[in-house]
């Protein structure tokens, strides 16, 4: 397992045009971590990357992406013109008694794994604060601050894949069940016009999308990986199944929308819904009902009636539940299916880079932890996919571990499919047979490739 916390030396944001003149660079840090680290030893930091950042613009167009010395990694990020994010991650090594020159040793994050947290950490602040150059300066400090404290805080990677791919685990239905829920979000948007539906999630898997690709996997990622884990956590501690619970009710804001009052507590987001030309700012509402959980926006500059939620919250309780039943049905139908077909020791991913879809053998569910992966092959996998060049349109490429792990990855438009078995005494034929076996009972339908 990589802890994230335990790995990272240091993470910040800063703006060289904050602070043009000598004596102003602290101005250019919006947000360091650790707080602790002292002001020198931050300006040291982020004088050290504008330098590598001015020296590498004189070599390459692009921005600067990564430098790497004896004992720390660092990772670039640029989200927007002049905003710089960084990560700093330790490498451990150790020093030869023959020689002064360190070795690498341990686990090290991987670089793609890296990148990712950056980009993440910036789209999930931009979902709820906004771009960084809309944000006021004398406002700015504190937000990220605000922000970005206990999101780096709550971050704990492990050698999952689903930190390497990172996807929308979609739920398969049957016509009825689906139409049905089509249905009733068409009803509900007709009854009430202010409200439209955003996501349809059951569990920590998706069924119905109403934004733009980007903005749906961040908002994926905060309801599965944040939101309703806690929420779940407390459905557990509660017991029995409560009221509440089996008939539903609003779980953001946090204590649901009993009074007036509680409507100020509405989180405003900035999403790009499938009907827009550009990103708006939005209230967003979620309401749960058993397992499944459904996420709205309104507009912020209509005003909110208590009785509309009232009302809306006994509308959308029954109709939801009964779905939610329905659903159960199905997923219990569906796992007893999946795990006949599929040995355990077996483990697959795959993943469509136009929609973002995802589907592993072992869950993605960050509401049960996944089975881990060793660390070499982890790495494997992420130079596949991060150079998705080396498939090509159509590739196959098998590799073969000294522990006797086999590592297929397969590619066929913008859609990748990797498998992982362990045996030690198979040959390449019969790993290539079992990747087909598992190919054709796992992925019919939805993954192609010409043999």
């Amino acid at each position: 397992m990589i802890d994230v916390k335990a790995k990272i030396n240091s993470f910040f944001i800063f703006n060289s045009s904050f602070g043009p003149k000598e004596g102003q660079e602290l101005k250019r840090v919006l947000f360091f971590h650790p707080n602790q680290i002292s002001a020198d030893a931050r300006k040291n930091q982020v004088g050290l990357c504008e330098a590598v950042v001015k020296f590498m613009s004189t070599f390459s167009s692009g921005p600067c992406e990564a430098l790497q010395t004896q004992s720390k990694r660092y990772i670039f990020y640029q989200p927007e013109k002049g905003f710089w994010m960084v990560l700093v991650v330790t490498i451990p090594y150790a020093t030869k008694a023959s020689s002064a020159i360190g070795e690498s040793q341990g686990e090290v994050l991987n670089p793609s794994v890296m990148n990712d947290l950056l980009v993440s950490a910036y789209k999930m602040f931009k979902l709820f604060m906004g771009p960084f150059k809309d944000i006021p300066i004398e406002d700015i400090y504190s937000l990220c601050d605000e922000f970005f404290t206990p999101y780096i805080m709550s971050k704990n990677l492990t050698n999952d894949i689903s930190n390497v791919i990172q996807g929308v685990s979609y739920l398969p239905l049957d016509k009825n069940s689906f139409f049905k829920i089509v249905c009733f979000i068409d009803l509900l948007e007709v009854t009430y016009p202010d409200f439209k539906c955003v996501a349809f999630v059951y569990n920590d898997q998706l069924i119905w999308n109403g934004l733009a690709t980007n903005d749906m996997l961040t908002l994926y990622q905060y309801l599965v990986q944040t939101l309703l884990p806690k929420q779940v956590e407390k459905e557990i501690q509660g017991g029995a199944v409560a009221t509440a619970q089996r008939h539903g009710r609003f779980i953001s804001p946090a204590d649901s929308i009993r009074t007036s009052e509680d409507l100020k507590k509405l989180v405003k987001v900035h999403l790009l819904r499938e009907d827009d030309t550009e990103t708006r700012q939005y209230y967003l509402i979620i309401y749960r009902a058993l397992s499944a959980t459904v996420c709205f926006t309104i507009d912020v500059n209509i005003p909110l009636e208590i009785e509309t939620f009232r009302s809306l919250d006994a509308f959308i309780g029954p109709h939801l539940s009964t779905i939610a039943s329905t659903i159960s049905e199905q997923c219990a139908i569906h796992a007893l299916q999946t795990a006949q077909l599929l040995n355990t020791d077996q483990k697959f991913v795959y993943f469509n880079r136009l929609n973002l879809a995802y589907k592993s053998s072992a869950s993605l569910s960050k509401l049960i932890p996944s089975a881990s992966i060793k660390p070499e092959v982890l790495s494997i996998i992420a130079d596949m996919h991060t150079d998705h060049k080396s498939l090509g349109s159509y590739g196959e490429i098998i590799i073969k571990t000294p522990d006797e792990y086999w590592i297929t990855g397969k590619s066929s438009n913008e859609r990748e499919f990797y498998v992982i078995i362990q045996e030690k005494n198979a040959n390449l034929k019969e790993i290539a047979d079992e990747v087909k076996r598992i190919c054709e009972s796992q992925m019919k339908g939805i993954f192609f490739y010409p043999m």
